[in-house]
C-alpha cells in the first residue's frame, strides 16, 4: 500500500515537470528569436544606408531591378500638378502637429503619375485652414531627384482615414491608391518619393530609414525572455528542494 503512494506521488510530479521543461523551452526560443531578429534588422538597416548612397537612376531601369526598391535613388523627368496636392495628415514633426505635401508628378513619358513627398508642413489643430502649398513651381519640365520609399504611416487607423477630403488640396490619414485615382483621375505608382533636401520647391525634410522595430527594442525583448526563462528555473529549483524538504 506505501509502494503504490509513492508510485503514485512520482507520477503527478512528472506534469509539472513536463510542463517546466516546455515552457522554459518556449522562453529561450522566443529569446534566440528576438537576437535573430535584431541581427536581421541590422543588415536590413546596412543595407538601405548605402542603397541612399546609389547613384539615382532613372524609374524605367530601377522599376527592371528584381530587388526591394525601397530607399533606391531615382530620377524623374516630367512636371508638378500643383493644383491637385495631397495632405498626409496627423504627421508629427518636432513636436508639432502637421502633414506631409504629396503632388502627382506627371511623367513626361506618359507612364504613369508618381506621388512626390514634398515635406512637411505644419497645420492647424482644428483644421479649419489647410496650409496653402501652392509656392511657385514650374510648371514645365523639370528633372529632380529623390528616394522610392512605402507611403506613410500613422499609429491608430480610424474608419475613413483613407477617405479623401473634398476639395484642393485634399487630406487623408491613410493612402489608399484605388480611392486617390478615382479622385485624382491619375494612375499612380504604389510607393511615394520623397524629394531629397537638395531640390528645389521643398518643405521640411527630415528623412530617415524606418524600421517598426529597432535591433535595440529586439534586443531588450530578449532580454525579458532570458530573464523570464532565468526566473522559472530557479523558482522551480526554489520550489522543488521546499518540496523535497518537507517529504
Amino acid at each position: 500500500m506505501r509502494l503504490n503512494f509513492v508510485n503514485f506521488r512520482w507520477e503527478i510530479r512528472w506534469i509539472p515537470l513536463v510542463l517546466f521543461i516546455a515552457v522554459f523551452s518556449l522562453l529561450l526560443r522566443l529569446g534566440f528569436w528576438q537576437l535573430s531578429r535584431a541581427d536581421e534588422k541590422e543588415v536590413f538597416l546596412t543595407t538601405q544606408e548605402q542603397r541612399l548612397l546609389e547613384k539615382p537612376a532613372s524609374l524605367v531601369e530601377v522599376l527592371k531591378e528584381q530587388v526591394d526598391r525601397r530607399y533606391r535613388p531615382v530620377l524623374l523627368q516630367g512636371r508638378y500638378d500643383v493644383k491637385h496636392q495631397l495632405l498626409v495628415d496627423n504627421q508629427i514633426k518636432l513636436g508639432k502637429l502637421g502633414g506631409f505635401v504629396m503632388t502627382p508628378f506627371i511623367l513626361s513619358d506618359d507612364s504613369g503619375v508618381v506621388l512626390v513627398n514634398r515635406g512637411w508642413v505644419a497645420m492647424d489643430k482644428a483644421r479649419k485652414k489647410l496650409p496653402d502649398v501652392k509656392m511657385a513651381i514650374n510648371h514645365s519640365e523639370i528633372s529632380l531627384t529623390g528616394v522610392i520609399n512605402e507611403f506613410p504611416s500613422v499609429g491608430l487607423v480610424l474608419k475613413g482615414a483613407d477617405e479623401p477630403s473634398k476639395g484642393w488640396p485634399s487630406s487623408v490619414q491613410i493612402i489608399n491608391i484605388d480611392k486617390l485615382a478615382k479622385k485624382f483621375k491619375y494612375s499612380f505608382y504604389p510607393f511615394q518619393v520623397q524629394l531629397r533636401k537638395d531640390q528645389a520647391n521643398g518643405y521640411l525634410r527630415q528623412w530617415k530609414i524606418n524600421t517598426r522595430m529597432p535591433p535595440e527594442k529586439h534586443r531588450a525583448y530578449a532580454f525579458q525572455w532570458f530573464a523570464l526563462a532565468a526566473t522559472l528555473f530557479f523558482l522551480t529549483l526554489w520550489i522543488s528542494s521546499k518540496t523535497h524538504k518537507n517529504d
